[in-house]
């Protein structure tokens, strides 16, 4: 059965509106080849991320992906590897099963040790994928420890804005009964800003809270049920600041989705720092 990771359903009241767990780019452009570490993360006909690879054969995503797919396999529905693809436009067919294009296996993940899923999103939501063989691609970059702490403890408005890439939920089907979920398996970047600066949500209710506004434009865009694990970069450049763990469900007769503001994780704390790089291969 398909799942968008679903058994994470739990509500959050976050800035006057109600959060879920996961989330794709959605409105933004067609990222093309302007991300080529970013991939999508496919458990074979039950659910996908999207992750960004940051060593030569590690790939950052979500902790709620990683211990999912502990779930799945656990239950016997997950009995193969991860597939990954960098295409930018993934070819999967309408089964979720890979269909042409280029796939790579990954046959091990590992979540953070302190990710306790009952206390989501107060946790730390962040997991690596660990690919079989080596894409030959080149890495994003990790950021310097506390990178995001000036953006978050300083006064007022940042110019600072920030690019979420992903794969996932593009809009709503409509016709012939409830509308349904456009999963068109094409890498989107979307650019989002924190704000508003001092005294913002970010980090009051968890440490590794990093929270960023959507605007619903052709290059804003935002964030949407059933993706996680996307890369928040600082924009036009390709430092992974955070990973993409929070949006909102599709909106109103398919409009942008996390129009308001998006949860992420930052990973530029200097433990969360030193478990990715502990751990990378």
């Amino acid at each position: 059965m398909r799942r968008l990771l679903t058994f994470l359903a739990m509500a959050l009241a976050l800035v006057g509106v109600i959060a879920a767990p996961g989330g794709a780019v959605t409105g933004g452009q067609p990222d093309g080849e302007g991300h080529p570490y970013v991939a999508l993360l496919l458990a074979p006909g039950l659910t996908f991320c999207t992750g960004s690879l940051i060593a030569e054969r590690t790939i950052l995503t979500a902790g709620h992906c990683t211990d999912f797919w502990d779930q799945l396999t656990d239950a016997g529905e997950l009995t193969g590897p991860i597939m990954v693809s960098f295409d930018s436009q993934a070819s999967v067919d309408e089964d979720w099963m890979p269909d042409g294009g280029t796939w790579y296996e990954a046959s091990s993940w590992l979540t953070h040790p302190d990710y306790v899923e009952a206390e989501w999103p107060f946790t730390y939501d962040y997991g690596l994928l660990y690919l079989d063989e080596s894409p030959g691609i080149e890495p994003a970059d990790l950021p310097a420890a506390g990178a995001l702490t000036p953006i978050i403890e300083g006064n007022g408005q940042t110019d600072q804005r920030f690019d979420d890439v992903g794969y996932g939920v593009q809009g709503q089907i409509h016709g012939g009964g409830p509308p349904l979920s456009a999963i068109t398996w094409t890498r989107k970047v979307a650019t989002q800003r924190y704000t508003p600066g001092n005294g913002g949500p970010s980090a009051l209710l968890h440490p590794t809270w990093f929270i960023v506004q959507n605007s619903p434009s052709p290059r804003h865009g935002g964030t949407c049920g059933g993706d996680s694990g996307s890369p928040v970069l600082f924009a036009d450049t390709d430092t992974v600041v955070a990973v993409h763990t929070g949006g909102y469900r599709l909106g109103r007769d398919g409009v942008i989705c996390g129009r308001i503001t998006s949860l992420n994780h930052r990973i530029d704390l200097p433990d969360v720092l030193a478990w990715i790089t502990a751990n990378d291969v």
